[in-house]
């Protein structure tokens, strides 16, 4: 089991502490444990994850989203802790409605991420956190829930803020949530991106890995006849891309995916700020399959734009698929690149 998370492996060698209860497990990586521990139900905000325990664990219960999940038989919870401090406790606050008063909660993470000092923020709502085992450079908690909540409403927690737009009488009204990348605004790369971006009249554009929808809900503001699809591994990203739509009158088809897959079809134009991280660890290989792969999903003269860290290959990677690469624009820490798809297939996609 060399292969598996660090925190798994610590679960695995604490088995015997875990089989008294049938388990919840939220954010777990390595679905080969739903054949190794009593686990009844699963919930996932990863799309990735989610379809790896589908696939070895069909018989148990599965969620897929930001709602509260369903415990079925489950009178425990076994939790990966997410990166995101605001996530574990928004975690936290949706089992305690999801299991009974006195049920015990099981956390684990990778000493890195942030699982020594999540317990001082702990509400009053759960108990202290009590060390159980330390191996792996991960530590695993145990907690409980000390009251249960009646209801959980993701609309609780969801943060608002506004963005001023050029040639708009009003601004850009953005949704985030918990664990959604660069919470609960807008980061950066991406407001760097936003200021090179062209304004294109019509079109098919991809948003890959959306977060909360700022890059495609601020191009189709500016052109209502552009048609956005909006792609995120995330769950709780979706979730508030479709606030971010509703918010401003706009519509837009949201995906939840692992990459590009092949039926996802050809686009115009695609924008991104490509994340470079699996959970706390950085992995460039994200950001490698998008741009192998985002080459077919453009039609001939379809235009890649993406920002991202100046320290990150893109240039190299985005040479090798389109055979060039344009720096639009760059500062001391981000870089905005542009390339093009190349064919004599005849385009009529219009740029104003």
């Amino acid at each position: 089991m060399k292969h598996l998370s660090p925190p798994s492996q610590l679960v695995l060698r604490q088995q015997t502490r875990l089989e008294d209860e049938p388990l919840l497990v939220v954010n777990a990586p390595d679905a080969e444990l739903a054949q190794l521990l009593p686990v009844v139900s699963c919930w996932q905000w990863h799309a990735g994850y989610a379809q790896k325990w589908q696939r070895q664990a069909p018989e148990i219960l599965h969620h897929f989203g930001a709602d509260a999940p369903q415990a079925g038989s489950a009178k425990a919870a076994l939790v990966w802790l997410p990166k995101e401090k605001q996530l574990t406790l928004y975690v936290l606050e949706a089992l305690r409605h999801v299991l009974p008063e006195g049920a015990t909660i099981w956390l684990v993470g990778d000493n890195r991420g942030g699982i020594k000092s999540i317990h001082k923020q702990f509400p009053d709502t759960v108990a202290p956190a009590q060390k159980m085992a330390v191996g792996n450079h991960s530590l695993l908690l145990r907690t409980s829930v000390n009251q249960h909540a009646e209801h959980f409403n993701v609309e609780d927690h969801f943060a608002y803020v506004e963005l001023d737009q050029p040639q708009r009488s009003s601004p850009l009204k953005l949704a985030s949530l918990p664990g959604v990348f660069a919470f609960p605004s807008i980061d950066t790369g991406s407001a760097i991106l936003l200021q090179h971006l062209p304004v294109w009249s019509q079109g098919k554009v991809l948003d890959f890995a959306c977060g909360h929808g700022v890059l495609g809900a601020w191009l189709n503001r500016q052109s209502p006849a552009l048609e956005i699809t909006y792609l995120d591994v995330s769950a709780l990203a979706l979730r508030a891309t479709e606030r971010t739509l509703e918010l401003n009158g706009l519509d837009g088809s949201c995906l939840a995916s692992d990459g590009l897959d092949k039926a996802l079809g050809q686009f115009n134009y695609v924008v991104s700020h490509p994340p470079f991280h699996t959970g706390i660890a950085t992995d460039y290989e994200i950001g490698k399959q998008f741009l192998r792969q985002v080459y077919d999903h453009l039609y001939g003269h379809g235009e890649l734009w993406l920002v991202a860290n100046r320290f990150l290959p893109w240039p190299e990677l985005i040479e090798q698929a389109f055979g060039h690469c344009e720096r639009v624009a760059e500062d001391n820490k981000f870089a905005v690149y542009r390339a093009t798809k190349k064919s004599t297939t005849k385009n009529h996609t219009k740029r104003r």
